[in-house]
C-alpha cells in the first residue's frame, strides 16, 4: 500500500534552508545543537571544502544497501522500508531487524526538542554509558549525513552482524578504535575506501532522485541511527550530537518496537503536523 503521509521517499531534493536555523546555531555556539551551525557553515561557505565532501546518500534501502554491502555488510543483512510507526506496519518488517535508520525535517519545533534534550545531557541524564563506535560529523564533510548514521549502524552491530575480517569497514574501525569522536570524523572525511563506495551508491542508478551536486545547497533532513547495544541498550547515534542518546532497554525480539516509540518521543511528538519522516530498517534478508 501507499506509506502514510509523514513518510518521505527521499532527501535528496535540495530546498530552502527552513525557518529558525539561524537561532538554534546561536544556541549551537553555547555548546547545543551543532546540526543547525553545521547547515550554516555549509551555507556561508558557498561551497564545502576542497576534495573532502561527500555526495549525499538518497533515504532509499537500495541506495544504503549498495553502499553497506561494497564496505561488508554481510548478503544475510539488507536495509529495508519501514511504511510506518503502528504495530501492524512494524508487523510487516521481518525480522530479526540490528538497526534502524531515521530520516527526520529540520523543522524549528524539532529544533526545540534537540535543545532540551542537550540540556538533559549536560546535566548527565539520558547518555549512553557503553563503549560505541561513535563518530562527529565534522564541517567539512557536507551534506552527507546518511553515509554517517549508515556507518553508525553498521559500525555499532558488529556484534549481530558478523562481518568479515577483511572488510573495509572493519579496517576503519580498527584503525581508529582509540581515537575520539571528532579524530573518527576527522578520519572518516579522508577515508578513500568508504568514500568511494559511498559517492558510487550515491550516484546508482537504484536512486530515484537527482543526486545534489557536493556544493550544492544544504538539504533540510537529517538522518540519525538507531542500534542494539552489546548490553542490551537502546541507543541513537547522531554525529551532530554530543554523545550517543541511551533510550532505555531492549531485546532482540523487541528492539524494532522499542526503536519505534523513541522515534514518537522524540521526534514525532515534536512536530507532529510535519511531513518528511521516513525509516529504514537493517534486517534480515529474507
Amino acid at each position: 500500500g501507499k506509506p502514510p503521509a509523514w513518510l518521505s521517499r527521499s532527501a535528496a531534493e535540495p530546498v530552502l534552508p527552513p525557518h529558525g536555523l539561524g537561532r538554534a546555531a546561536d544556541m549551537a555556539e553555547e555548546g547545543g545543537d551543532s546540526l543547525a551551525a553545521i547547515n550554516d557553515q555549509i551555507r556561508a561557505s558557498g561551497k564545502a571544502a576542497e576534495g573532502g565532501a561527500w555526495l549525499p546518500l538518497e533515504s532509499n534501502p537500495e541506495v544504503l544497501g549498495a553502499f553497506a554491502r561494497r564496505i561488508g555488510l554481510p548478503e544475510a543483512w539488507t536495509f529495508v522500508d519501514v511504511l510506518g510507526l503502528d504495530s501492524e506496519l512494524l508487523g510487516l518488517v521481518q525480522g530479526p531487524v540490528a538497526a534502524l535508520i531515521l530520516l527526520f525535517p529540520c523543522t524549528e519545533r524539532i529544533f526545540a526538542a534537540r535543545a532540551a534534550q542537550d540540556a538533559a545531557l549536560r546535566a548527565g541524564r539520558g547518555a549512553a554509558t557503553e563503549e560505541l563506535f561513535f563518530m562527529r560529523q565534522v564541517p567539512n564533510f557536507g551534506n552527507a549525513c546518511g553515509t554517517i548514521a549508515c556507518l553508525h549502524a553498521l559500525t555499532n552491530s558488529r556484534h549481530i552482524l558478523q562481518m568479515a575480517g577483511d572488510a573495509p569497514l572493519e579496517a576503519f574501525v580498527r584503525s581508529n578504535l582509540d581515537a575520539a569522536p571528532e579524530a573518527r570524523g576527522q578520519a572518516l572525511l579522508t577515508a578513500e575506501a568508504l568514500k568511494a563506495p559511498s559517492d558510487d551508491a550515491a550516484v546508482d542508478t537504484s536512486a530515484q532522485t537527482p543526486c545534489p551536486h557536493r556544493d550544492g545547497p544544504p538539504l533540510d533532513h537529517h538522518f540519525v541511527a538507531f542500534v542494539r547495544t552489546p548490553e542490551g541498550r537502546l541507543v541513537e547515534l547522531d554525529g551532530t550530537k554530543r554523545c550517543p542518546v541511551d533510550h532505555g532497554a531492549t531485546t532482540a525480539e523487541t528492539f524494532l518496537e522499542d526503536a519505534a516509540a523513541a522515534v514518537r518521543a522524540s521526534y514525532v511528538a515534536a512536530d507532529p503536523d510535519v511531513h518528511g519522516f521516513a525509516l529504514m530498517a537493517l534486517a534480515a534478508a529474507g
